[in-house]
């Protein structure tokens, strides 16, 4: 019998041998689906469930009702695996660096780790802090401080992306997308009607996969697994 394998949030990273959905779709092989709007799949259809970096960009209550998604459209004894930032893990490394002693590698090390607990949470700009830090790394000087950043980051997040034709940008508009890009040019220009100085704190500039309205660790990320009714959590 075959694997029935859903991959959720997929964005343009997937599998041939998936059922594959996300908010907008660049590719015949990808559905496009509202994920807060539930998976539109008949309960017990799939025997694996997987998401990387997706679960972070919604709030805790949309958390659970992606995971509760999950456990419907599982077979019984499915597997669900999720992939997402360690805040446990950026915890222990600020700790461990605001211990250290005064020095010039103290401020650097600190300068980022605050970036990479708080930035994404908190932006409103796109790439909010995190673009103009690794811009301050451009010397040959900060390779060392360009090395922990990419190990921190796990990928190369701040490589320019690849520069498309205009047949090739023309053929990622969707109705989807082109919704969303007129809702975002109409809420710019509502934003012009407020003082400058008001505007960042009444609007926000990010697009909707960018920033990260909540954040995991191993005791929280298990008790929502079991909330959502996951037994045998690892």
């Amino acid at each position: 019998m075959t694997t029935r394998k859903l991959n959720f949030g997929c964005g343009t990273r997937f599998s041939d041998s998936w059922v594959n959905i996300d908010f907008d779709s660049y590719d015949s092989r990808v559905q496009r689906v509202n994920l807060l709007s539930g998976f539109p799949f008949a309960d017990s259809s799939f025997d694996a469930v997987y998401s990387s970096h997706v679960l972070e960009h919604f709030d805790r209550d949309q958390g659970h009702f992606l995971l509760a998604e999950s456990f419907r459209v599982l077979t019984k004894g499915g597997i669900l695996r999720i992939v997402v930032p360690d805040l446990e893990g950026s915890c222990r490394e600020y700790l461990r660096i605001l211990s250290m002693d005064p020095s010039d590698e103290k401020h650097q090390l600190y300068s980022w780790i605050i970036i990479e607990m708080l930035d994404q949470l908190v932006r409103n700009k796109p790439s909010g802090q995190m673009g103009p830090f690794w811009d301050t790394l451009s010397n040959d000087h900060c390779l060392g401080m360009k090395a922990y950043v990419m190990a921190r980051t796990q990928n190369n997040v701040f490589d320019s992306p690849p520069k498309l034709s205009f047949l090739e940008k023309l053929k990622r508009v969707t109705p989807n997308k082109l919704c969303i890009k007129l809702t975002y040019t109409y809420l710019h220009f509502i934003s012009l009607l407020l003082p400058k100085s008001l505007r960042d704190l009444v609007f926000v500039q990010t697009n909707i996969g960018e920033r990260h309205r909540w954040m995991y660790d191993r005791y929280s990320l298990t008790k929502l697994f079991q909330d959502a009714g996951f037994t045998h959590v690892r």
